[in-house]
């Protein structure tokens, strides 16, 4: 058995240091609703709302940016 990349102390880490974040972008003109949303947000005006959790603002702008840039 091949032991996980991973150590559970470095996750425990990570869930410890999870800050809540709220992301506002332009909405993309092609944005539709498909499935599953992974993140809570609302929409309004043309403008997202996303809220996120993330360690640090530049990961969650950039998992809000990989989520938008399906639809851009």
């Amino acid at each position: 058995m091949t032991k996980p990349s991973y150590d559970i102390s470095n996750v425990m880490d990570r869930m410890k240091n999870l800050q809540r974040f709220e992301i506002c972008s332009q909405l993309p003109d092609t944005f539709e609703f498909r499935g599953k949303a992974p993140y809570d947000f609302k929409i309004s005006d043309g403008d997202i709302t996303v809220v996120i959790w993330a360690v640090s603002l530049e990961e969650a702008v950039d998992r809000v940016n990989e989520f938008l840039g399906d639809w851009s």
